[in-house]
């Protein structure tokens, strides 16, 4: 098989373009390969180590997940009334492009709603609440989450949870799905990778105002695949989609899960940080490196101290989460994975600052400590419902101070 580099640059845009796609539908297979499409599955507890299905899971919320089909009837989300107006909920929903729409706290309140969710390629999704919600493909997924106050009110946020409901009729039920492979390794399909592409576009073609596929995607030609596939898996790789916007050695994506026309982006986000929120929901702050500029190794404490009445802008909550290299939670001797203003015990200094310590050797005192593993790790900070200079990244977190101690 002969290509130029012409061609295979040209089958790796198309490997871009769908790979948000194929993605979704790998996510799909994996998630129904028990119960099958058209239930909701409730998870009972907050994330763990051992929580490996979606990279960058929070440990803030207790999760919903469902997989639906608008092909077969319009959904019904109904939302029970919360037990107090401090209550952060959301129902995400995602198209199989993973365009995002919102029925919400910040959208809908906490006195109960009820939404229609239905198939309407020709209305680009919506951004604003609504009891009408319009998605772009027949295959929807419904992700729910209940904020969590700590460990007293376990109980309370599950029975919540359990009283958000997606109804499509017995239409939506269907058999187990057999898994397709793993979705955040879509690259070792290598040539195969088109073939699946080919399969999910059947099911989900983009909307008329989606990105239209390059020519590529429906005729690859004798382009060698594989060679195709690596190149498109070296531009994801390389893509700082989290990065366009940095301040004191943190960086985030000003427009969030709002990728708009670029497809790099859209392919990257579904790579690493898949089922990621629009800002004004909840915007995620990574850490780049500390305040010497340099990388972040758990072999050694880093501080971060919000000043006296400078924690995170939020109408909400927020949290710190430390994740390894491949964006799932690492194991440590507290089973602490994250902190944040909902952390039993958490300790404010005497002028009302906030000092926080993450990695190195266990404090005597652990309650403002979140562990880091040896070696590199990563950092995040969430803010859910920021206010407006969380959403618009004017705000940043305060620089990561190499620990005196």
């Amino acid at each position: 098989m002969r290509s130029t580099v012409a061609d295979v640059e040209a089958a790796a845009q198309a490997y871009v373009w769908g790979y948000p796609l194929v993605v979704m539908h790998r996510t799909r297979a994996l998630h129904c390969s028990r119960t099958g499409p058209g239930v909701l599955n409730h998870r009972d507890d907050l994330a763990t180590p051992a929580s490996r299905t979606v990279v960058a899971p929070n440990n803030d919320t207790l999760y919903s997940s469902g997989w639906f089909d608008l092909a077969a009837g319009d959904l019904t989300v109904d939302v029970p009334p919360m037990d107090t107006p401090a209550r952060s909920w959301s129902v995400m929903l995602l198209d199989a492009y993973t365009h995002v729409a919102y029925a919400s706290r910040r959208l809908h309140g906490t006195d109960g709603t009820s939404v229609r969710v239905t198939l309407d390629p020709s209305t680009e999704w919506a951004r604003t609440g609504g009891d009408v919600i319009p998605m772009a493909t027949p295959t929807v997924w419904v992700l729910v989450r209940v904020m969590v106050g700590g460990p007293d009110d376990l109980e309370t946020a599950r029975r919540l949870q359990r009283g958000i409901t997606v109804d499509g009729g017995p239409a939506q039920r269907r058999p187990p799905t057999t898994p397709l492979g793993p979705p955040n390794r879509v690259h070792e399909a290598r040539g195969a990778f088109f073939d699946e592409l080919d399969a999910a576009l059947t099911v989900d073609p983009p909307a008329p105002w989606h990105p239209q596929p390059p020519p590529a995607v429906h005729d690859l030609g004798d382009v060698d695949r594989a060679a195709a596939v690596a190149r498109g898996e070296q531009l994801l790789v390389s893509h700082p989609f989290a990065n366009d916007t940095t301040g004191n050695g943190w960086g985030t994506r000003r427009r969030g899960s709002d990728f708009g026309d670029d497809i790099v982006d859209r392919a990257a986000a579904a790579k690493f940080v898949l089922a990621g929120h629009h800002p004004a929901e909840n915007r995620s702050y990574v850490a780049l490196r500390d305040a010497t500029g340099a990388p972040l190794d758990g072999s050694t404490a880093l501080t971060l101290r919000f000043p006296p009445g400078g924690t995170p802008p939020t109408d909400a909550f927020w949290s710190l989460t430390v994740y390894g290299n491949d964006m799932f939670f690492v194991a440590n001797e507290i089973d602490r994975w994250s902190i944040g203003d909902r952390t039993p015990g958490l300790r404010y200094d005497d002028d009302g600052a906030l000092t926080l310590v993450i990695g190195g050797p266990r404090p005597a005192d652990v309650s403002n400590w979140l562990p880091a593993p040896a070696g590199p790790y990563r950092l995040g900070l969430r803010v859910y419902e920021g206010k407006p200079q969380v959403v618009d990244a004017t705000w940043f977190p305060p620089p990561l101070e190499p620990s005196a101690t």
